[in-house]
């Protein structure tokens, strides 16, 4: 009876070694997948961010040389990709959960509609903080050196299109920024940083802690809004003459705007995941666009009257 009862044990175990080894391996499939995916997104959307940036002048043939340390970043965040959907889920962070459920073949963890809600909801905070901090800076800039309201925009080359091209392409370059950008600074960034945090606190962050997620969130807008210093600096005389030291430059990055769209982006991405915080930076970035072909529309006609 013994053996009876032990023979059957050992088939169970079996069955359930085998089951949990088969389990593995769809999960590392999955994984695979979903990062051969995320890796080829931000490839298409980086070359069609910048393709579609010199249609409507945004940037010029001249930015290509100056974008070689932006290359080199995006390079390394995309190739830790896998590493990022691997710790993610051992930091307590959302990763993609729809391209994962998607690709898994599971039942999305959240409805469309509800995705574009919290998503609208976050872009209008983000372009209502940027807007508040953008016109402070202004103000303050102004106030302290009176000639820069005089200085020629950094825009102007675009400022020359129709605004329906500005309008059309823009919005293009803002979905591409939006897929391209959220995996390389919100999915992965963000997974660099809180598995740093966790080896520099042995262990004792689960992602469940607000002290160290939102000290997470608040770097990786930071460092997000220090790569916009650089074409500041480019763009704007005014900016290079103020921002020469190691000091004024690393204030510079926490009085972007950009930075700020960056921690409001993260914690969208804590609640919703990387889809979610991927639909508000094209919303964003989109809404930038459509309002300056507005402006040049609106003061096309009131100056044709």
């Amino acid at each position: 009876m013994m053996s009876g009862e032990s023979t059957i044990a050992e088939t169970a175990n079996g069955r359930a070694s085998a089951a949990l080894v088969e389990g593995v391996a769809v999960n590392r499939a999955i994984w695979r997948r979903e990062s051969a995916l995320l890796i080829a997104l931000v490839i298409l959307g980086e070359a069609l961010k910048f393709r579609s940036a010199l249609a409507i002048k945004f940037v010029d043939h001249s930015d290509l040389g100056r974008a070689l340390p932006y290359l080199a970043i995006t390079i390394v965040l995309t190739s830790m990709v896998p590493f990022a959907l691997r710790i993610s889920p051992r930091l307590g962070l959302p990763g993609a959960p729809l391209i994962a459920a998607k690709i898994a073949g599971e039942k999305l963890p959240i409805r469309i509609r509800s995705l574009l809600k919290i998503s609208l909801g976050y872009a209008l905070l983000a372009l209502a903080i940027a807007a508040s901090i953008l016109f402070v800076v202004l103000v303050l800039m102004i106030m302290a050196h009176p000639s820069i309201a005089r200085m020629k925009s950094p825009l102007s080359p675009m400022l020359k299109l129709a605004p329906s091209r500005i309008a059309i392409v823009g919005t293009l370059t803002a979905i591409a920024a939006g897929i391209s950008e959220e995996i390389e600074f919100r999915l992965v960034l963000f997974a660099v940083i809180a598995w740093a945090v966790r080896l520099v606190t042995r262990g004792s962050f689960d992602g469940s802690r607000r002290g160290p997620l939102w000290l997470i969130t608040i770097l990786q807008g930071y460092v997000f809004g220090m790569l916009h210093v650089t074409r500041l600096v480019r763009t704007i005389p005014l900016a290079a003459s103020m921002l020469h030291s190691i000091p004024t430059i690393l204030l510079g990055g926490l009085l972007l705007p950009q930075t700020w769209e960056g921690i409001v982006l993260g914690r969208l991405y804590l609640r919703r995941g990387l889809e979610a915080s991927m639909l508000a930076h094209a919303m964003i970035d989109a809404a930038l666009f459509v309002l300056v072909a507005i402006g040049l529309l609106l003061r096309s006609n009131l100056g044709a009257r």
